[in-house]
């Protein structure tokens, strides 16, 4: 087991620049990415449960029909799986034990950039699976791919061949351009004998989308509150969450669900850290997140665009979600 933590100092740092800058732009924005302390990503495996919320239920189903068809795919009798932010490892397990039952060499790396949750998987999983190597990687998506391919460029016995899975259609959070960078960063950092597998959430009925990010227990109200909360523990903000509302709709022009903060009135709140009061007027938001929903026609230009093709594309009936095993096009490593 190898954790690198040399990063994760300056989590503290980035959140309090992102949170000065985003609360000083108009309109006004904090990163999703700061959602998940220790409380924030309980609350988010509390959204994956509720009933409202297909994302993760249609997800692990797709994985648990389509696992033997991958492995049939890949065609390999070793294999490192690179995971791009693992959270709890939950739906990962439904890949490793039929790729542990079929490959006897297999190795895990966990990117994420919460080390308490990396810590927690890598000692979960161990527990499970006393035959799977893991090597986490506290660090950001990009940098820790780098980071795993210097790694196993001094480590003997690593399979060489990797699958690279990114799930939970967390990529719906990068806008279309960020989005279309984020695939050409990986693809500058993989082989043409990788593959990625990629979650995304497609487009579909409006009242489905809503529902799902506003259940009506109130998890992902709470959840998207919790970032204010964060906000006043660690930056020694003045926020009254009281004075906040968790707002979430779907935007049909850019194709995407938005979350924010509404102000219920107007208002000032400091925050210590920064040195700095920011004003609200009633009514005005924070941006807290984007989650992107595609139609096949624009998923696969995506991939396209960033130098990919489609080897498969797993979905469930009614077409609501989909899992793409992605490879580099040939001609993309010369150019």
């Amino acid at each position: 087991m190898l954790i690198y933590n040399n990063e994760n100092f300056i989590i503290n740092n980035e959140f309090a620049k992102n949170v000065e800058n985003g609360l000083a732009d108009n309109p006004k924005h904090i990163s999703p990415k700061f959602f998940y302390d220790k409380i924030g990503s309980k609350l988010f495996e509390e959204i994956c449960d509720q009933p409202e919320y297909y994302l993760n239920r249609i997800e692990a189903q797709i994985l648990k029909k389509s696992a033997s068809q991958i492995i049939d795919i890949l065609d390999e009798k070793a294999i490192s799986i690179i995971e791009l932010g693992n959270g709890n490892s939950q739906k990962t397990r439904i890949l490793l034990r039929p790729f542990l039952a079929n490959w006897k060499n297999v190795s895990y790396f966990p990117i994420d950039v919460s080390l308490k949750m990396l810590k927690k998987s890598i000692r979960d999983l161990s527990r499970e699976y006393s035959n799977l190597r893991i090597f986490g990687v506290c660090s950001d998506y990009v940098k820790g791919l780098i980071k795993i391919n210097e790694f196993m460029k001094s480590k003997r016995n690593i399979p060489d061949k990797r699958l690279i899975i990114f799930l939970g259609s967390s990529i719906g959070n990068f806008d279309p351009k960020e989005a279309n960078a984020f695939l050409h960063s990986l693809s500058k950092y993989i082989s043409n004998d990788d593959a990625l597998l990629i979650g995304f959430d497609l487009e579909k009925d409006k009242s489905i989308l809503e529902k799902a990010y506003n259940d009506k227990k109130g998890i992902t109200s709470q959840f998207n509150l919790n970032v204010l909360s964060r906000i006043n523990k660690e930056l020694d903000g003045g926020f009254e969450l009281s004075s906040f509302e968790h707002k979430s709709f779907y935007n049909l022009r850019e194709h995407r669900i938005e979350m924010h903060l509404e102000s219920k009135l107007d208002q000032k709140v400091s925050i210590g850290a920064i040195g700095k009061e920011f004003h609200f007027k009633e009514g005005e938001t924070i941006h807290t997140e984007n989650s992107y929903k595609y139609s096949k026609n624009r998923l696969y230009g995506l991939v396209k665009n960033a130098g990919l093709q489609v080897i498969a594309n797993f979905t469930d009936p009614k077409n609501q979600y989909s899992l793409i095993l992605l490879k580099k096009i040939p001609y993309a490593s010369k150019s």
